[in-house]
């Protein structure tokens, strides 16, 4: 029927007082194609039945015994099995004969209606599972005894084995059965213990994935399980026990579970600790278990301190290792519901360093379609973000020392993003008070959605140092590399507190206005070079601290002048600039104040990280309307600003066109005087005095040969 070999060693019966046959040395051939060797073999089967009670219909087994059965489970990589032949040999059973016995109602076969036996056992057993080229696993020295089996109480159970060499035993209680024929196995009652204990795991780790790189070795690892199970007549299931999986780190759970009806599993406890120090806990339940599970589950997580953490995760200890203050703990709860084609976020909460930062929403599986909400009160950002050891020291370091650390990291590959194009998107964050780099941010605001490769960050608001800032964002990641496009609108923003905490510069003051339009394709430092776009800045009622531009412009013509206060306030410091291909061009700076207007235009290379940008302030002769745009006809001293970022050059550009345009204010009109009118000869009390006598008439100097003569003695100091 098989189409396999069969062989019995020995065959051997008797009938008085015990029916009984006995087979020796049985063998079952593998299948045609698999390993050579048995796919069953028994050393010894031996049954002994009571005689009278047969004829009563009754079976009364005296012993049933099963010597060191082997199984040999095998499956191809093809998914072919060496007992999938056995299985499908089934067909329309044969009709009874004519005389034969009466089926009985409910199908049941009539002689186990009263089943008794002192004793069922399988002692010695063994089965090898060989699952394609993965190492085989061994169920070995395999026990299993039922003794006092009676229908009507109670059965007891042991079984008992090796898995691979590592030792487990169970012990149950089952039934009572009752009559046979009216069995229904799911009210069948049980209570039973399994206990497994110190079970290695490195033979096991072809079948084990995700094993997580902070418990070490595998082949190092041991794991052990007890638990409880009770099945009552009403259908009612519950369950209770431990895990412990032990390698680098001790993982412990613990469960408790209850199935009140066939469909429904109900989660009394789940509770994970970690070398000690319990972690989570999880309540809940799930229903349709067979169809289609949904889930209802409270996750509640202990507060976790970082420091701890680093003991798993080592690099927390590197990304935190320059952090002046970093954040010490986290904790959260959450309630999350869903199916299998996605979950809700009911209530997660999020106690960072004791801030806390609610999370509502859902998460579709397939599409995956992703949907949130973020709210906070008030949330310090800095602690949260990684300052590696290195990174710290390099404000205390040559900036050009930096550049070359640091360079090999500039050269980023540029992300692809390609796979977020299915994704569906949509979150709204909102924060009372955002505490960012020192910046102080109300009324924070982001909403971001995105579909089909396409996501928009429409907008970004909040309140900054007495102003608000706006920006709107899209980012293209169907394409490789990324397209994105960004709008900032400045207004009112006060920009002295803002560059003393981001630069902790306290240079400038003053009211700020600012737009700008900018695109590029890319997100890595290559991506500057595609930059392009506009914008213009607007600086009021301000002051530019640690240089007075008129005072060293007075100086310039007159070095006994007193100095001034070391600033220069101007009423507004203006400019727009045009971004082509990473080059930004201005053409029209402009500063207006008291004594002194500015003006300027340039070049700034963003992708070489240079500067080429002229500077031309003038001292003008009145204090006129700090608004008026009209350059008054003062001293005039350009200045060139080029070269590096890290190392600018700034020099003087004196040419004939500069000495010719100061020509004015050098000589007062025309009037020798102040510092020049010195060089020229001019003395100190203002009286000329006349030549001697005897001295030949002189021709009167003309102008420009005053002007020249003053120029190149001023030059010489």
């Amino acid at each position: 029927a098989t189409g396999r070999k069969l062989s019995i060693g020995a065959i051997s019966a008797s009938l008085f007082p015990w029916v009984g046959v006995q087979l020796e040395d049985v063998h079952l051939s593998n299948r045609s194609g698999f390993s050579d060797r048995d796919f069953l073999a028994v050393q010894r089967l031996h049954v002994k039945l009571a005689l009278l009670p047969l004829l009563s219909k009754e079976v009364e087994i005296k012993h049933f015994e099963v010597v060191s059965p082997k199984v040999y489970l095998e499956r191809h990589a093809n998914g072919e099995t060496n007992w999938g032949d056995l299985v499908s040999q089934g067909g329309d059973a044969a009709p009874a004969e004519a005389g034969g016995a009466e089926e009985q109602p409910g199908g049941a076969a009539p002689l186990l209606a009263a089943l008794k036996a002192e004793s069922i056992s399988l002692n010695g057993g063994e089965l090898i599972w060989a699952d394609g080229e993965k190492k085989p696993m061994a169920l070995s020295e395999l026990e299993l005894l039922l003794n006092d089996v009676q229908l009507a109480r109670p059965i007891l159970v042991h079984v008992s084995g090796k898995l691979d060499g590592n030792a487990f035993n169970a012990d149950a209680k089952v039934g009572p059965l009752g009559d046979l024929s009216k069995l229904e196995p799911a009210k069948l009652a049980v209570q039973g213990q399994v206990k497994v204990e110190n079970v290695r795991l490195g033979p096991f780790q072809d079948v084990i994935s995700g094993w997580p790189a902070m418990m070490g070795d595998v082949n190092n690892a041991t794991a052990a399980a007890t638990a409880n199970v009770e099945a009552r007549p009403d259908g009612v299931r519950t369950g209770e026990g431990t895990i412990i999986v032990e390698g680098a780190h001790k993982l412990e759970l613990g469960w408790k579970v209850e199935m009140p009806k066939p469909e429904q599993l109900e989660l009394r406890r789940a509770e994970l600790a970690v070398d000690g120090k319990s972690i989570l806990d999880v309540k809940g339940n799930v229903k349709q278990l067979t169809s289609a599970p949904a889930f209802q589950l409270r996750l509640e997580g202990q507060p976790l301190q970082r420091t701890w953490l680093a003991g798993f995760v080592p690099e927390l200890n590197t990304m935190y290792a320059g952090h002046p203050s970093p954040w010490k703990q986290i904790k959260f709860g959450s309630l999350v519901a869903g199916d299998d084609s996605h979950v809700d976020i009911r209530d997660l909460q999020l106690m960072l360093d004791g801030e806390l930062v609610q999370v509502s929403g859902a998460v579709v599986y397939k599409q995956p379609d992703i949907r949130l909400r973020i709210t906070t009160k008030d949330l310090h950002v800095d602690p949260w973000l990684p300052q590696p050891k290195e990174q710290a020291a390099a404000a205390a370091m040559d900036l050009s020392i930096v550049k070359e650390a640091v360079a090999a990291e500039e050269q980023a590959a540029e992300p692809d993003l390609r796979f977020l194009k299915p994704w569906l998107v949509t979150a709204k964050f909102q924060a009372n008070t955002m505490f960012l780099r020192g910046l102080e941010m109300k009324n924070f605001q982001a909403n971001i959605s995105g579909s089909d490769g396409h996501f928009d960050l429409s907008p970004l608001s909040f309140g900054l140092s007495g102003g608000n800032v706006t920006e709107k964002a899209s980012i293209n990641v169907a394409a490789y590399p990324v397209r994105w496009t960004e709008s900032v609108h400045v207004t009112g923003v006060q920009v002295g507190p803002l560059l003393k905490t981001l630069a902790d510069m306290d240079m400038l003051e003053g009211t700020m206005e600012m737009d700008t339009n900018l695109k590029a394709t890319g997100l890595s430092d290559a991506a500057v070079a595609s930059l392009n776009g506009r914008g213009n800045v607007m600086l009021r009622n301000g002051k530019v601290k640690g240089f007075d531009i008129a005072g060293a412009l007075r100086k310039f013509t007159n070095p006994g002048a007193p100095a001034g206060s070391q600033e220069t306030d101007f009423a507004q410091l203006s400019g727009s600039f045009v971004i082509t291909n990473g080059v930004a061009d201005n053409q029209d700076l402009f500063m207006a104040s008291p004594l002194l207007r500015v003006t300027g235009y340039g070049k700034v290379d963003l992708v070489q990280k240079l500067l080429d940008y002229h500077v031309k302030p003038r001292v003008v002769g009145t204090l006129k309307g700090q608004g008026d745009t009209a350059l008054r006809q003062g001293l005039s001293v350009p200045m060139h600003i080029s070269g590096p970022f890290d190392s600018p050059k700034i020099r003087p550009e004196i040419n004939a066109k500069a000495i010719i345009e100061n020509a004015p204010a050098l000589l007062n009109k025309g009037k020798v005087g102040g510092a020049l009118g010195n060089i020229l000869g001019k003395p100190a009390n203002g009286t000329e005095t006349a030549p001697p006598a005897d001295a030949a008439p002189q021709q009167p100097e003309k102008p420009v040969d005053k002007l020249r003569k003053g120029i190149g003695g001023l030059l010489g100091r």
